[in-house]
């Protein structure tokens, strides 16, 4: 069986094309399967000539397992989304070209020593594989089994340097490989490497010295270095000894004997003083812990085991505040609130530690008096107030006087046929006329006040909040991220990264990390020379942590701080919490309609005007040819945080954004529509129900 998924971008191909066909079949072998697929050039738009080259890419994945998913792609590597140069050339001939007789990987061991890796298949057992670099042989090595296959690891000697190497296997060419550029590997790497305090959580006035957790790794990545570390105090006053118990900052520099200084930021929690005598390991901790049912461990037998644990908690606890800096902001968070700093005693301890950063960084970076504009929203809108929801009729909202039913019934079976459950909100002209919650979670009814994991939907709120900063001139799309963070400045690069990079995720960057960091324009100003800036279009959540940063930077308020004052408090959104910029998002059904009805309105709601209709524009998804130039071969529209839904019966004017829990936000222009799902995953038949779910509202418009 199979399936076919459509992912062209461009809508004169998919009008032109309608009917995608092709023929799967499959044999068993003794080792598994072989496969046959055969595609008609049509479904490409192509005629097939001498010469034609394609790009080719090949996954498989077995989703069996349901512990791990396995992918195994077709070499040379996957990520074919974000980099076509990922797939594999295929050029039409009249003769094949000769088989590739192995596959080869080049890599540097501990940044000094240049590896190969050479598989082949088993017939070569026992052959010699031979490196070449210009001309000469630099190492050989005779084919060993691995896994079924022929292998071979071959070091290269340390005393030149490499480009391109060509490798030979039984005399006959077989592959080429070149070498990484050390220096980047070395800043990638750089990037990722932790440093400790011993511990983060200490007592007494003598501050611990800091280091990279592994020394001999800080100086594989620098050379030789020193550490220098400088501390400050609640009031960011820097300080020699930590006199009073609370909190304090770290700025470590990791200074080489060549190069640039590496900067790193950390929270230290100096606790008051242990009476004298006390022992950790005689103090009876008390500790309740709940396990989860599928550990199989009984209530009566954890409780009769509750000495064990909690010396095993002792143990953590201890561990934890000398190895792990996150325990350091927890102990601290609660610590300022148990002496009165902080009336909110829910508030996140890794929100507070966050806005303190935000304070020491602006004094750190002398921004704090440059930037003291203060951003003003919502502001009063002119004229006639925009829509705000409210409940209603299916007739009152413009929908089929049947449309709740339908729509109703498919939600209906649908959470009889998955195990996932969810929340839906759908309003029309204003008027909400579905809100409805289906389902279990936890062995509790759903409810559409339940919150749910919202996913990268956080990214169109991310957008949602730069918008704000854009209207009122204190953020250019198009301006270089150094003029916001100063450590950025100075480095030469041929592309400069823009804001624009940063959202449009053609930053050259990569996953969903770093938000949490502190010193994350630290780190990535350190990798700038060698990001692919306006290169590719690249998902990532990580350009729009740094793009959170510069907000943070400009405005004195964290990112968590800046969506409750700016968006969640004047909506009224009770409900939602955000804790970073591109994925840490939790919200119901009503609280995600407001958001969408404020976009729907293009920027207002009520009487707030949150930014202008012009600016709004400059929010929804457009061709990248602004950021990847205009002869591009990339189809992709995207905008701040927003991408176009034009396939699934609704407007062409339907934007949102998808998420990895599944949860649903469309807001469709043409129709004056707003459809919004929470949940927190796709479950069991989500590819069978979700087009039914939009069918069904689109079916029930009255036109």
């Amino acid at each position: 069986r199979y399936h076919v998924y459509d992912h062209r971008h461009s809508k004169e191909l998919v009008e032109k094309i309608t009917n995608i066909t092709f023929q799967c079949a499959r044999t068993r072998t003794d080792h598994g399967y072989t496969m046959e697929i055969r595609m008609p050039w049509t479904d490409l738009d192509l005629t097939p000539a001498i010469g034609l080259t394609i790009g080719v890419q090949i996954y498989v994945n077995d989703a069996d397992n349901a512990e791990k998913d396995l992918s195994v792609k077709w070499f040379p590597r996957g990520g074919t989304h974000a980099d076509s140069t990922a797939e594999y050339p295929v050029r039409l001939a009249e003769q094949p070209s000769p088989p590739a007789l192995a596959a080869c990987s080049a890599s540097w061991h501990q940044f000094r020593k240049a590896q190969l890796s050479i598989t082949a298949p088993a017939r070569l057992l026992g052959e010699t594989a031979e490196v070449r670099s210009g001309g000469d042989v630099v190492g050989q090595a005779v084919l060993k089994d691995k896994d079924g296959r022929a292998s071979a690891q071959i070091a290269l000697p340390e005393d030149r340097a490499y480009a391109d190497l060509d490798i030979s296997v039984a005399g006959q060419a077989a592959a080429r490989a070149t070498m990484p550029d050390v220096n980047q590997e070395r800043a990638r790497a750089l990037m990722d490497e932790e440093f400790r305090f011993d511990p983060f959580v200490f007592s007494g006035p003598t501050f611990p010295p800091a280091d990279f957790t592994e020394p001999f790794r800080g100086e594989a990545l620098l050379g030789p270095y020193e550490v220098r570390t400088t501390f400050y105090d609640r009031d960011y006053n820097p300080v020699t000894t930590a006199d009073q118990p609370g909190r304090y900052g770290a700025l470590i520099e990791f200074v080489p004997a060549d190069g640039r200084t590496v900067r790193r930021f950390c929270t230290l929690f100096r606790t008051p003083d242990r009476p004298a005598g006390f022992d950790l390991w005689d103090y009876d901790m008390q500790a309740t812990l709940r396990l989860p049912d599928w550990m199989g461990i009984r209530p009566d037998v954890f409780q009769a085991h509750a000495q064990e644990v909690s010396t095993y908690i002792k143990w953590t606890v201890d561990y934890s505040t000398r190895r792990n800096p996150l325990s350091a902001s927890l102990l601290l968070g609660m610590y300022e609130q148990s002496q009165g700093l902080g009336a909110d005693l829910s508030e996140n301890t890794e929100t507070r530690d966050r806005q303190w950063w935000v304070g020491l960084k602006r004094k750190l970076y002398r921004v704090d008096e440059l930037y003291n504009r203060p951003l003003v929203c919502p502001r009063p809108i002119e004229g006639t107030p925009a829509p705000i929801l409210r409940s209603g009729s299916a007739k009152e909202a413009g929908m089929n006087p049947d449309a709740v039913k339908k729509i109703d019934a498919v939600c209906r079976e649908w959470a009889a046929d998955s195990d996932q459950a969810f929340a839906v909100c759908i309003a029309r002209h204003g008027v909400v006329f579905f809100h409805r919650a289906y389902g279990q979670r936890e062995g509790k009814p759903m409810t559409v006040t339940t919150p749910s994991w919202m996913a990268s939907i956080t990214k169109l709120m991310s957008g949602t909040l730069l918008m704000m900063f854009v209207d009122q001139g204190l953020v250019g799309l198009d301006a270089r991220v150094d003029e916001y963070l100063p450590p950025f400045r100075g480095i030469d690069v041929p592309t400069p990264l823009t804001i624009r990079h940063l959202y449009t995720h053609t930053c050259g960057l990569w996953g969903h990390w770093g938000d949490e960091m502190h010193d994350l324009e630290e780190r990535l100003a350190e990798y700038y020379p060698y990001l692919e800036i306006g290169k590719r279009y690249a998902y990532n959540g990580t350009g729009l942590a740094l793009g959170g940063k510069v907000m943070e930077l400009i405005s004195a308020d964290s990112l968590p701080v800046l969506f409750r004052k700016y968006l969640l408090d004047p909506l009224e959104c009770g409900n939602t919490t955000v804790t970073d910029a591109s994925g840490g998002a939790r919200s119901v059904p009503m609280d995600m309609a407001k958001i969408a009805q404020l976009l729907l309105n293009k920027g207002a709601y009520g009487e707030m005007r949150f930014f202008s209709e012009e600016t709004f524009r400059k929010m929804l998804p457009d061709r990248l040819t602004k950021v990847l130039g205009a002869d591009t071969t990339e189809a992709v529209e995207y905008g701040m945080g927003t991408s176009w839904f034009r396939d699934e019966g609704l407007g062409q004017m339907t934007f949102g954004h998808g998420a990895a829990s599944a949860a649903t936000l469309r807001i469709d222009l043409d129709n004056d529509l707003i459809v919004v799902m929470t949940r927190d995953a796709g479950g069991e038949n989500y590819g069978t129900y979700h087009p039914r779910f939009m069918s069904a509202i689109a079916e029930g418009l009255v036109k």
